[in-house]
């Protein structure tokens, strides 16, 4: 099969799958198809759809030589849109990517077990959990610094002996800085929850946690930060 061929097939699976996923009269164009799309990895491929959707123009309304099509695609240009086919149609979902055992603690908890546990794992931020083993709030390295700094003595010293988590969450900069996602989200629809934060409050959020639905009061299946996710995509 030459490589317009199979690039024309797999154009028509995208096509098809816009109109019935989006519910499309038949006279759309595939550029206006992508264009009004609400599908969210539709919306971050759209400007490398709509070249694809030019080039199949170029294929089939131009006229052809020796049975050949004057635009013949690269063999790496016939992967591409196969790729991003699975991508739109079979997305990566959060989990099993970003699944695992949080490590948290209880408001009433002594924090220097946690902070062990940081260390030797080499995590920068943990859940802190309600009566009911539920997030109730976020603690990260930002907030551990300052607490640390508001108990500084004035010779230098620090005590931390005696002190529950409970007692670093006065210092928490941006309280609830966090949101819930269920498993079934994709890697794409995660990833703008993050920049949508930052285009409208003009700061990050910590973490997306995993649940079954997306409910705080679901058991966490993991959780996302902005640069495992980034790299990821």
């Amino acid at each position: 099969m030459l490589h317009s061929e199979q690039f024309l097939e797999t154009y028509n699976k995208i096509d098809n799958y816009l109109k019935k996923t989006d519910n499309y009269d038949s006279y759309l164009s595939f550029a206006q198809k992508v264009k009004n799309s609400n599908n969210k990895i539709v919306k971050w491929f759209k400007d490398e759809l709509i070249s694809l959707g030019e080039l199949r123009n170029a294929i089939v309304h131009n006229p052809k030589i020796g049975n050949k099509a004057i635009a013949e695609p690269h063999e790496s240009t016939v992967l591409r849109i196969s790729e991003l086919y699975e991508i739109i149609t079979n997305p990566k979902k959060v989990i099993p990517e970003f699944q695992f055992e949080v490590l948290g603690a209880k408001k009433n908890d002594f924090i220097n077990d946690i902070l062990i546990e940081m260390k030797k794992k080499s995590f920068s931020q943990f859940p802190v959990f309600d009566e009911n083993g539920f997030v109730c709030e976020l603690i990260n390295n930002n907030t551990i610094s300052r607490w640390l700094s508001s108990q500084l003595e004035e010779n230098g010293t620090i005590i931390i002996e005696n002190v529950k988590v409970a007692d670093l969450i006065t210092e928490i900069e941006f309280k609830e800085n966090y949101k819930f996602v269920s498993r079934n989200t994709s890697i794409y629809e995660a990833y703008d929850l993050f920049i949508n934060q930052i285009n409208k409050k003009q700061r990050n959020l910590d973490v997306l946690f995993i649940t079954q639905n997306g409910k705080p009061t679901e058991k966490l299946f993991g959780l996302i930060t902005i640069e495992d996710i980034a790299n990821l995509i």
